[in-house]
């Protein structure tokens, strides 16, 4: 589906959208500023192509991950691909490739998935429109909405992280019920895992864009406008600050990984520890009761009255003694 945008009034509006053009019906090049493609089949492609003047990366090309596939410049144009995160808020995250081409007069915007920053974005250029009154105006605006959903989702971790700490270190109801415990402990790994996964995917967000972004301002340090140059190097700060609070949150990942396997050892262990005291307490009854179970002849309690209620009583003590003994020793 392709999207176009112009300005209106000194407005950025939405021209037109449909999911194919025959070639006659596209706009005019001098009315569009900003061209968003949005899963775009082959024709699209084309159109776009002969629209513009230039290349547009395929989905194989976007998926490459050496930065000179990513950020290269063609003609007067710079081709430059970013990894965004979605469906975070929705509990399954997933990356996804956006390729900006930015010129002079234009910006294309080239993706196979819908993130919330572009679901947005339109409303945001009507809340302030004097901000996107040019291609790197536009891109400077979609960069830094980008970086403030990449720092909610921080915000949602930290929160989630958070959660996990009560839940180990401060949930006396759970220890006092050993097998919900455990069930609880299992979730806690999963739900730790799911969180790894977004922290991995915004990390190579953020890798992505601290890469775009000084690319950005030294292709275009020649038009690029002073505001949209001040919005740049704010954003460069946001990308340093995240990357600093995701470096953190992935330690707390880790530490609240093995916290919760330590304590899923120590409730295996305390299992482990029953089965061994009740091995040793009835092991001398058991050995008591193997001897006085053979019938020897020679025997000589073998005939005597008492020697039943002596054998009772000799590995009662048998099995109480050590119990006595582990007691002391602070085992039990």
């Amino acid at each position: 589906m392709m999207t176009f945008y112009g300005l209106r009034e000194g407005r950025m509006t939405r021209l037109t959208t449909a999911s194919a053009f025959p070639a006659s019906s596209l706009p005019a090049l001098s009315d569009v500023l900003w061209i968003d493609l949005l899963d775009p089949t082959h024709e699209e492609e084309r159109a776009v192509e002969s629209l513009l003047t230039l290349q547009v990366p395929t989905r194989q090309e976007m998926a490459e991950i050496e930065e000179s596939s990513r950020l290269y410049t063609d003609w007067d144009a710079l081709v430059m691909t970013a990894v965004v995160i979605d469906g975070a808020t929705e509990g399954r995250p997933a990356r996804t490739q956006v390729t900006f081409v930015l010129t002079p007069t234009h910006l294309v915007s080239v993706r196979y998935a819908d993130p919330v920053p572009f679901r947005t974005f339109e409303a945001k250029c009507q809340r302030q429109p004097e901000l996107h009154t040019s291609s790197d105006r536009i891109l400077a605006s979609l960069l830094d909405s980008i970086v403030e959903r990449a720092a909610d989702v921080l915000e949602l971790v930290a929160a989630d992280l958070n959660e996990v700490s009560v839940r180990l270190f401060f949930d006396e109801e759970q220890r006092r019920r050993p097998k919900r415990a455990e069930d609880e402990l299992q979730v806690l790994i999963k739900r730790l895992g799911r969180r790894n996964m977004t922290m991995a995917i915004l990390r190579e967000s953020v890798l992505s864009l601290s890469r775009l972004v000084p690319f950005m301002r030294q292709g275009t340090s020649e038009w690029l406008t002073e505001d949209c140059t001040r919005r740049l190097k704010m954003i460069e700060r946001d990308l340093r600050s995240l990357s600093a609070y995701e470096g953190q949150l992935s330690s707390e990942i880790v530490y609240l990984h093995e916290a919760t396997l330590g304590l899923i050892n120590l409730a295996q262990n305390r299992i482990i520890k029953v089965f061994s005291i009740a091995a040793v307490l009835f092991l001398p009854p058991t050995v008591v009761g193997t001897i006085y179970g053979m019938n020897f002849e020679a025997m000589p309690e073998l005939k005597w009255a008492f020697g039943y209620p002596f054998a009772l009583l000799l590995m009662g003590l048998s099995a109480a003694l050590p119990y006595y003994w582990f007691k002391q020793k602070g085992w039990l």
